[in-house]
């Protein structure tokens, strides 16, 4: 395991022969973070500097075996990212989004999404050159950033026997949510992969779908998700906004990336105007969920309430705007 560079930052990839990550510490420049390569299958591509443990099978199951086996992962960093790797990115990149992560003292984050990439939702698509970053309702599981102490707290999910879904419920855990989870769009990485071609890999059946098992999850808890929600930001220049109107206006500028997005037209426009509605008419959804219930799979715990439009507190968005 990494232990003697004394960096503060960790990315973490689980990754197969045609994993990309060797390009992660290519280049000028030096990394400031250690590299941990937990491979699922042999002949993973091998770079520079690079720490590397074999993990066989599926991707959260492995997060959840190495976490197990290496608990001090948790206590020798304090930023760590779990990346997929079909994820196109550079040194600089990395070092940009773990030092935007620590200013803005986020607890789970991500990098914004290049316009010709691959992807499930719209907002975690590049906002333009307008904003820094945008406050979130959820981090999806593509290439999360997580504190310390955010992924200590989530690390119950990842043992909860589930491939997906989780990505749901990790902003969950938090009695105070607001403007700790954001998406990154001054830092943009391209990924390069159709979603969902490594299934069979995360031991998904034939005929299972994503979303089914996303509803076993949410139900498991009695969770509501309605949608990826984008419910602040702060701007280039260091401005603090908090109006939902205008952030769904700001998105409709995705529509300039449908000469280049590789889901295919219709698609493309089905999931950027979902996004717009949901900043404009959507819950913001970060009602805590009850972890010491996780009852048994297929177990149904009553819905709980959800935040419905409710703002972050003037103290808190006055706390954003002189960081």
């Amino acid at each position: 395991m990494p232990g003697g560079s004394g960096k503060r930052n960790l990315v973490i990839v689980r990754a197969g022969r045609n994993s990309l990550h060797a390009g992660w510490i290519e280049g000028p420049g030096e990394a400031n973070f250690d590299l941990l390569v937990a491979a699922y299958e042999a002949g993973a591509p091998q770079g520079p500097g690079e720490f590397r443990v074999f993990l066989p099978g599926r991707k959260i199951a492995g997060y959840h075996a190495l976490f197990q086996c290496h608990p001090e992962i948790v206590t020798r960093y304090d930023l760590i990212a779990l990346v997929d790797d079909d994820i196109q990115a550079t040194t600089a990149d990395f070092n940009r989004l773990f030092e935007i992560g620590r200013k803005y003292d986020l607890d789970l984050f991500q990098p914004a999404l290049s316009l010709d990439s691959y992807f499930s939702y719209a907002a975690t698509l590049s906002s333009g050159k307008r904003y820094l970053l945008r406050y979130t309702n959820t981090v999806e599981m593509m290439c999360p950033v997580f504190s310390a102490r955010c992924l200590q707290a989530a690390l119950r999910l990842f043992g909860l026997g589930y491939e997906t879904g989780i990505d749901l419920l990790w902003t969950r855990l938090n009695d105070t949510p607001w403007l700790r989870y954001a998406i990154i769009d001054d830092v943009v990485v391209r990924h390069t992969r159709p979603v969902g071609t490594t299934k069979t890999m995360q031991g998904f059946g034939a005929e299972e779908t994503y979303d089914s098992q996303v509803d076993a999850v949410l139900r498991r808890f009695g969770a509501i998700f309605r949608g990826f929600v984008t419910y602040a930001a702060v701007d280039r220049r260091g401005r603090f906004i908090r109006s939902r109107l205008l952030i769904g206006l700001n998105s409709v500028a995705l529509l300039r990336g449908l000469p280049r997005t590789p889901i295919g037209c219709a698609q493309f426009i089905r999931r950027t105007t979902d996004y717009t509605r949901h900043c404009w008419l959507r819950p913001i959804n970060l009602a805590p969920i009850d972890m010491d219930w996780a009852g048994p799979a297929g177990a149904i715990r009553p819905q709980a309430t959800t935040i419905s439009g409710a703002r972050p507190s003037s103290r808190a968005a006055r706390a954003t705007s002189s960081r």
